[in-house]
């Protein structure tokens, strides 16, 4: 018989921006890790989107993107649940 090892359910943030060549998108916020005075860098996807994934959430996640961790999207907060994904476009 084989043990399956049970992992976290990831949190996923997508965010879709077409940032110039030689910029980012960051996060920041409060839950898993986030702060709200420096960001963490998202992962480059395909076709202008952006992912930032955990598997260490708990509870609701909340957070906001910044284009080289200097300039804030507009607009309210951003939230998702851990376990859950969320599709963002951010406006700056």
């Amino acid at each position: 018989m084989k043990l399956q090892m049970l992992r976290d359910p990831l949190t996923i943030v997508e965010a879709k921006f077409d940032v110039a060549r030689g910029n980012a998108l960051y996060i920041r916020g409060q839950g898993d890790g986030l702060s709200w005075d420096k960001g963490q860098p998202l992962s480059p996807g395909f076709g202008g989107k952006w992912i930032w994934k955990t598997s260490k959430a708990k509870g609701k996640v909340l957070f906001q993107l910044l284009l080289n961790d200097t300039v804030w999207a507009k607009g309210k907060d951003f939230g998702v649940e851990a376990g859950k994904m969320v599709e963002v476009v951010p406006v700056f």
